[in-house]
C-alpha cells in the first residue's frame, strides 16, 4: 500500500499538483502568520495601546478595500473561464467600475479618521489596497504562487525593518504610512508582472452592470468577512486602545488555527462537488475528529506565544473560549460545499447573516458587563448557532436527494 502511494507521488503530474497545493497554501498562510510578526514587534519595540489604537484605523481601511473588491476575484475567475481570450477586458472593466466605489467608501474613511494627516494616509493604504488586491485572481488563475510569496516576503521584511528602525519613536500614523507604502510596492510589482496580461490593451470601460451581477460574489465574501470581525468591531467601539490590541491579536490566532479547515479541504473540492450529500456528512465527522487534533495543540502553542512573547495575562478559560468558537468550521465546512453543490450558496448566505446578528447582539449585550470575555463568548456562541443551523438545513438537503453534478457549481 505504501510503495503504491510512493509510486503514485513520483508521477509528474501529481507532484506538480501537490507542489501547486502546497505553494499556495503558504502564500495564503503567509500574510497571516507573519502578521503576528509584525504585531508582537510593534507590541514590544512600542506598546499593547499603540498597536490597539493602529488597529482601529486597520480594520477600517481592510474593510473599505474589501467593499471596493466587490467580489471581482470570484466573479473574474469565472470571467475567464468563459472567456479566456478577453481577460484584459474583463480585468480593466472590473477595476475601472470598482474604482467609482473609492469616492464614497474613501469619504467614510476619512471620516473615521482621527486627524486630517492620518485620514490621507489610511485613505492611501485603502486605495493600495484596492489595486494590490485586484492582482489576487490573476495570482491565483496563473498559479503564479512562487512569485507571490516572493512579493509577500520582502514586503514584510520592509515592515520589520521599518519598525525595528523607528522603535520607541513609532506612532500610528508612521504604521498606517509603512502598511500604506507596502501595498502601493505589492501592486506595482504585481502589476510589472501582469502588465502584457491585463495591461497591454486598452479594452475596459466603466460597466454599471458589473455591480449586479458580482453581487452575489459580493455577499457571500463580505459576509464571511463581517461574521468574522464583528466581535473586533464591538471591541474596538467599546473597549480602549490596549485591550482591542490584546483581543485584536488574541484572535488572530483564533482565527489561523481556524482558517487550516479551509486549507485541508481545498485541495478536494473538485472532488467533494462530485459526492453525495451522505458522504459530505461522514466527511465533516472525520474532519472534526482531525481538527480537534490539531486545535488542542494549536491552543496550547497559542497559549505560549501570548505568555511569554506578548507577556499577556491570559486566562485558561479564554483559551478553551477560542476553542469553542474555533471547532465548528472543522465541521460545518465540508457542509457548505454540500449547500454550493446544490446550487443554494444563498443557503451560505443566511446562515452567514445570522452569525452576524447572533455575534453583534451578544457582543453588544456582554462585552459592557465582563470585557473581552463577552466577546469572545459572542464569537464562540455564534459559531455553535451557526453549526446548528447547517446540521438541520444540512440534514434537509440529504432528505432531499443528491441533484446532478450538471445542476452543480463548478470548482474555481
Amino acid at each position: 500500500m505504501v510503495a503504491d502511494r510512493l509510486r503514485i507521488l513520483r508521477q509528474p503530474r501529481l507532484r506538480r499538483r501537490a507542489l501547486t497545493v502546497l505553494t499556495n497554501t503558504v502564500n495564503s498562510l503567509i500574510v497571516p502568520g507573519f502578521g503576528v510578526l509584525v504585531s508582537l514587534l510593534v507590541v514590544r519595540r512600542g506598546s499593547t495601546e499603540l498597536w490597539g489604537a493602529f488597529v482601529a484605523v486597520m480594520i477600517y481601511v481592510q474593510l473599505a478595500a474589501h467593499i471596493i473588491g466587490w467580489g471581482n476575484k470570484e466573479y473574474l475567475l469565472r470571467a475567464f473561464s468563459f472567456s479566456p481570450a478577453h481577460i484584459a477586458r474583463e480585468w480593466q472593466t472590473s477595476l475601472i467600475t470598482r474604482l467609482a466605489l473609492l469616492i464614497p467608501v474613501g469619504a467614510v474613511v476619512v471620516m473615521l479618521s482621527p486627524s486630517p494627516a492620518l485620514a490621507g494616509l489610511a485613505l492611501a493604504w485603502c486605495a493600495g489596497l484596492v489595486l494590490y488586491q485586484a492582482n489576487d485572481v490573476l495570482i491565483l488563475y496563473r498559479k503564479d504562487f512562487v512569485y507571490s510569496i516572493i512579493i509577500e516576503l520582502a514586503a514584510i521584511a520592509l515592515l520589520v525593518g521599518a519598525v525595528m528602525w523607528q522603535g520607541p519613536n513609532l506612532t500610528v500614523s508612521n504604521l498606517v504610512f509603512w502598511f500604506a507604502l507596502t501595498a502601493w510596492l505589492k501592486a506595482a510589482a504585481f502589476l510589472l508582472r501582469y502588465r502584457g496580461h491585463v495591461l497591454a490593451h486598452r479594452a475596459g470601460r466603466f460597466w454599471l452592470p458589473y455591480f449586479r451581477v458580482a453581487l452575489l460574489f459580493f455577499l457571500l465574501g463580505f459576509s464571511g468577512l463581517l461574521q468574522s470581525r464583528v466581535d473586533l468591531y464591538a471591541v474596538n467601539y467599546y473597549l480602549p486602545p490596549t485591550q482591542v490590541g490584546q483581543y485584536q491579536v488574541f484572535i488572530n490566532l483564533m482565527l489561523y488555527l481556524q482558517s487550516i479547515s479551509a486549507f485541508i479541504l481545498m485541495p478536494f473540492a473538485k472532488t467533494i462537488y462530485r459526492l453525495d450529500t451522505t458522504t459530505i456528512a461522514r466527511m465533516s465527522i472525520r474532519l472534526l475528529a482531525l481538527g480537534i487534533a490539531i486545535v488542542v495543540p494549536g491552543l496550547v502553542l497559542a497559549y505560549a506565544v501570548l505568555i511569554h512573547l506578548y507577556q499577556y495575562a491570559v486566562p485558561p478559560a479564554a483559551m478553551v473560549l477560542g476553542g469553542l468558537m474555533v471547532l465548528p468550521s472543522y465541521f460545518y465546512l465540508p457542509i457548505i460545499y454540500s449547500f454550493f453543490r446544490a446550487n443554494r450558496q444563498i443557503v451560505v448566505l443566511a446562515v452567514n447573516l445570522i452569525g452576524i446578528a447572533a455575534s453583534l447582539a451578544l457582543s453588544v449585550s456582554l462585552l459592557p458587563r465582563i470585557g473581552m470575555a463577552g466577546a469572545l463568548t459572542a464569537s464562540a456562541a455564534s459559531q455553535w448557532l451557526m453549526l446548528a443551523i447547517y446540521v438541520v438545513w444540512g440534514r434537509r438537503l440529504r432528505n432531499q436527494g443528491t441533484p446532478p453534478l450538471e445542476t452543480a457549481p463548478v470548482a474555481k
